[in-house]
């Protein structure tokens, strides 16, 4: 072996030697045994049975049996109470506080211990007592020179809590008549340390100025447990011994009517700590003879540790009605109904009159009623009944049992589905003489089972066998599209002379399975295997014929079929209609383009014609007159412009498009010329002779980008670049 290659291999072995770590580092496990509430200036005594739990493993351990172990804990924020831990040379540790276990333990200072580890099998727990203050308190373990890991521990997730150990809420405001009787919005008292509102006064408080009081039952004490009107959260949770309420009464007797005194007893034996709600209470007007005048109304809340808070608790208001669902509900379009309940409430009594009629209708979707005759027969005692078009419900307030010096809630229920073309919110309407306005209320949000898009078909009248075209259906989510159902595919007007002879149809995306057929133009997909993830069809090559009858113009196709929505009649359907399968379908709009022999069959480039493109940019300039593209120039990885090639073949004259080779390719006849560019080349074809370009074929949204100057060469025009701007000028010669 040579010198050289000895040297080499002798410094490769050094340098693989030190590139091996050495580990040093200690390997205990630390952490707190529990957690606890922590209040600045209140002490963690001995009861709370507070420990950081040091573990060895198991090698170390043994290392601490044989020769002991030493490690220090510091403080944040945190002073350790000196009387609770052991500095006696016996190891006893202070009577009356927690032991620590497996060490002795020593104070040093209000910020530091020393632990001298005494456990043979590796566990140590140290006592933490000591008292918290404002800010972050933590412990430290220093293990430096020990074979505990170091670490720090904080005691508390936020930062602790000042004296403040209540907080009051309010729920969502309730309406209350002009007459002054209700009640108000749900009173939350939360609990931020355990047992901090046992026992205590809490007094809920109406202005001075207020229209309002209290009502009179509270005169006499009540007890809101034994009404159903109080509710334990967490800690709390099935805790509440009883709330006695009632009027707050000073030292001398004197009575307060706008006050109330609620004091909860808990179970004395909550460790955690929990939230108070209390419903109901009611108020009244304080002059029975007068109004209430409308508006918020606001009471204070206040108990011993506890800000005081002002909280609106309802509104007063006029004679009205409120109308709303009790829950939304997501529709997936045209894969059927959800259930939806509808709630009218009168803000004050007497707002709705029993002599005027309330309608419903829907904007967007549609009510899904089976059988009208069977929904208005089992309807009839809420008085609620349907038309025969069930496009508008109608509710016979003399028949739904409103009652007078009440304020009434009426409710219905009734399935709304969505069409296979809709997307967003579902809307129901109600109308009648009782309201200033209609109200809405959205009872449904509608996402796609399936997204389409489309390449449209350019044809000419007169043609047989003209191919082209693309429509790709996606899921949304797996399962859209249902096993046996089938997706129907065909011109939306009547086929104006269009013949559909044959189409390609491949799965291009996720699992699904299908079959296709093309009989009496219309493209009929079945499904044969639903997805178990979300798929892609997509449809080429659509074969059409024309007659000489079909106008110049573009015409929309429909997809529908049973797969696309359940509205749609089922494939072996005894009816005679053909629509039906086209009941409710997706439009593809302007799918089939029509040309005209004024137009298109002029020979290519027949004017002088330029035009100025400018990177990043949708808005161009034809002859100096503005117009907008679907897609903008842009920069590749490469740093070459590309255009969409499409839209400057189309500018210059007439151009036909097809595809060979399977989805992916462009291909583009002019002027006797034939050109293709395929996805992810850099080879553009011209005439069967392969002509190399500087950077790649990109499709991006649907649209075949193409470096500007081989579109020009390859179109045979003349193009420039200005670099400042960014812009390209495509130019070319009248003939």
């Amino acid at each position: 072996m040579k010198l050289r290659q000895k040297l080499a291999m002798v410094l490769a072995t050094a340098m693989v030697i030190t590139a091996v770590p050495v580990t040093t580092m200690a390997a205990s496990t630390n952490g707190f045994n529990k957690t606890v509430s922590i209040v600045a200036d209140k002490e963690v005594t001995s009861d709370s049975n507070l420990f950081l739990n040091v573990e060895y493993s198991d090698k170390d351990a043994e290392e601490v049996a044989k020769k002991g172990d030493t490690f220090f804990i510091n403080a944040k924020d945190f002073e350790f109470t000196k009387a609770a831990y052991n500095h006696i040379k016996d190891g006893v540790d202070v009577a009356g506080h927690t032991a620590s276990k497996g060490a002795t333990v020593e104070w040093l200072s209000k910020s530091q211990l020393k632990v001298t580890v005494t456990a043979k099998d590796g566990d140590v727990a140290v006592a933490i007592v000591g008292t918290p203050k404002k800010g972050n308190p933590a412990i430290t373990l220093d293990g430096e020179d020990s074979l505990a890991t170091s670490g720090k521990y904080s005691l508390s997730g936020t930062e602790v809590v000042t004296d403040k150990l209540l907080a009051a809420t309010a729920g969502d405001a309730k309406n209350i008549s002009v007459d002054g009787y209700g009640e108000i919005a749900d009173i939350t008292i939360e609990e931020r340390v355990a047992h901090a509102a046992d026992k205590k006064e809490i007094t809920i408080t109406l202005p001075n100025s207020s229209d309002l009081i209290f009502n009179s039952k509270y005169a006499k004490e009540q007890d809101l447990k034994v009404e159903g009107k109080v509710e334990g959260k967490r800690g709390l949770a099935g805790e509440i011994v009883s709330a006695k309420v009632k009027y707050y009464e000073d030292s001398k007797g004197n009575v307060d009517n706008k006050k109330l005194v609620v004091v909860v007893d808990t179970n004395d034996d909550v460790t955690a700590r929990g939230s108070i709600v209390l419903k109901g209470i009611e108020v009244q007007a304080e002059d029975k003879k007068g109004d209430v005048e409308t508006g918020e109304v606001k009471v204070t809340v206040k108990a011993d540790k506890m800000e005081d808070t002002k909280l609106v608790v309802a509104n007063v208001a006029e004679y009205g009605v409120s109308f709303k669902v009790s829950e939304a509900k997501e529709l997936v379009a045209g894969q059927g109904s959800k259930e939806i309940e509808l709630v009218v409430k009168e803000n004050a009594v007497d707002s709705i009159s029993e002599k005027k009629d309330i309608f419903f209708t829907i904007e967007e979707g549609y009510f899904d009623v089976d059988d009208v005759e069977a929904f208005n027969k089992d309807n009839a005692s809420k008085g609620i009944s349907i038309n025969k078009d069930k496009d508008e419900i109608t509710l016979d307030v003399s028949e739904a049992g409103f009652k007078a010096n009440k304020i009434n809630e009426f409710k219905f229920k009734v399935n709304v589905g969505a069409k296979a073309s809709q997307e967003g919110p579902v809307v129901v309407v109600a109308s009648s003489k009782n309201f200033e306005e209609d109200m809405k209320v959205e009872v449904a949000k509608v996402g796609a089972a399936v997204q389409v898009k489309s390449e449209a078909l350019t044809v000419k009248a007169g043609l047989k066998d003209q191919v082209g075209g693309k429509i790709v259906i996606t899921e949304t989510k797996e399962e859209r599209l249902a096993k046996n159902k089938e997706i129907r595919i065909a011109c939306a007007e009547d086929k104006y002379g269009f013949d559909i002879k044959d189409a390609k149809v491949k799965v291009t995306g996720g699992d699904i399975e299908v079959k296709s057929e093309v009989k009496d133009g219309e493209i009929i997909i079945k499904v044969t295997r639903s997805s178990d993830e979300a798929s892609e069809i997509t449809v080429t090559d659509v074969e059409v014929t024309t007659d000489r009858t079909v106008p110049e113009g573009t015409f929309d196709f429909q997809v529908g079929g049973t797969a696309i929505s359940k509205l749609n009649a089922e494939k072996d359907l005894t009816s005679t209609k053909e629509d039906e399968r086209f009941e409710d379908v997706i439009e593809i709009k302007e799918f089939i383009k029509v040309g005209t022999k004024n137009t298109e069959d002029l020979p290519n480039a027949a004017a002088a014609k330029e035009i100025v493109l400018t990177v990043g940019s949708t808005a161009y300039t034809v002859n100096g007159e503005a117009k907008t593209a679907d897609a903008a120039p842009e920069i590749d990885k490469n740093g070459r412009t590309m255009v969409p090639v499409r839209f400057v073949a189309e500018e210059f004259g007439k151009v036909d498009f097809g595809t060979i080779n399977g989805v992916g390719t462009v291909t583009i006849f002019k002027d006797g010329a034939v050109l293709q560019f395929q996805n992810g080349s850099n080879i553009m074809n011209k005439n069967g002779i392969n002509v190399p370009m500087d950077t790649q074929v990109v499709v991006k949204n649907g649209r075949t980008y193409v470096p500007f100057k081989y579109v020009a060469d390859g179109l045979g025009i003349n193009y420039n670049y200005d670099a400042a701007t960014k812009s390209i000028t495509f130019t070319n010669q009248a003939k």
